[in-house]
């Protein structure tokens, strides 16, 4: 009977794994760094950016004053879409990129004179 009891709970384990690595798939974090200059001292990263198929999901990781900007940008440097939201800490914010093609994009992040910048691609969708 614990034999039993064991393979089945190794087979639930199993498809509980497959079913995390099938969600995780579709969903890409976007690394953020602070732009430009030298870093000398640890800098914490105001927010969470992740890209899923059709959207970026950017969630506040604290409370901020000001209003932030939100910019993608594609590889010449140029905004294609630009947000700016107040934050709330732990609030998630979507941006849609439905509309962005196939390519690199950057996703800017600006809080008065910080800025953060994380990268990321879209791929192809093949139909």
């Amino acid at each position: 009977m614990k034999a039993v009891s064991i393979v089945l709970l190794l087979i639930s384990f199993s498809f509980t794994t497959m079913e995390a690595d099938s969600l995780s798939k579709s969903r890409k974090k976007i690394g953020l760094n602070k732009w430009r200059g030298i870093q000398r001292s640890l800098v914490p990263i105001p927010i969470e950016a992740i890209l899923d198929e059709n959207t970026i999901e950017v969630c506040f990781l604290q409370n901020v004053d000001n209003q932030v900007t939100l910019q993608v940008r594609d590889q010449y440097g140029n905004i294609i879409l630009q947000d700016v939201v107040v934050p709330v800490e732990q609030e998630i914010h979507t941006i849609d990129v439905s509309s962005l093609e196939a390519g690199y994009y950057k996703l800017f992040y600006i809080e008065g004179n910080k800025v953060f910048v994380g990268e990321f691609d879209i791929d192809s969708q093949i139909p």
